[in-house]
């Protein structure tokens, strides 16, 4: 019988501050820049709305997806998953170390924002994380593989590291 848990992560505002940014870019490239667009050439305002809205777009694609994170655990394996975009599958029997810590953020860019942490994000202490979290930094739930890390943040985080154990066998 191969029966999924899903666990929900940490509640966060983290989505907030991806329509804050993508609101904060159209306001400071994509506005002037239509404004202006008369006396610019036109490859040029083409160019800034273009990126601009690009940009801002997937910022609020992303904010959208944010209820929809979640861990699955089933008999074989933990998948973390992020909307259509973000989906990590870790099978069971790689999993080496399971235990939480605080990070030290690093000063590289990656997506991270308080509240939200997607995607490969390199930290100075643990070096590069592949996270699915409501947080950056604090509280991690850190899943060590022979050839990855994984940052979760599961609001129940002792429910969730007592399945994870029980399907391991541990």
């Amino acid at each position: 019988m191969n029966t999924a848990q899903i666990f929900k992560p940490r509640p966060s505002h983290g989505w907030v501050w991806l329509v804050l940014v993508a609101v904060l870019l159209l306001v400071l490239t994509v506005v002037p820049t239509l404004l202006r667009a008369r006396q610019a050439p036109w490859p040029i305002v083409v160019l800034n709305v273009g990126i601009g809205l690009g940009i801002a777009l997937s910022m609020l694609a992303l904010a959208l997806w944010f209820p929809t994170m979640r861990y699955e655990l089933d008999d074989r394996t933990l998948t973390l998953r992020y909307g259509p975009l973000l989906h990590y599958r870790i099978p069971l029997e790689r999993i080496q170390v399971v235990r939480r810590r605080d990070l030290s953020i690093s000063l590289w860019s990656s997506l991270r924002f308080p509240g939200l942490a997607l995607f490969t994000v390199p930290y100075s202490d643990v070096g590069q994380v592949k996270m699915c979290a409501t947080a950056a930094a604090d509280r991690i739930l850190l899943v060590e593989t022979d050839d990855a890390k994984y940052g979760l943040t599961p609001a129940d985080e002792e429910a969730f590291v007592a399945a994870l154990l029980a399907r391991m066998g541990e």
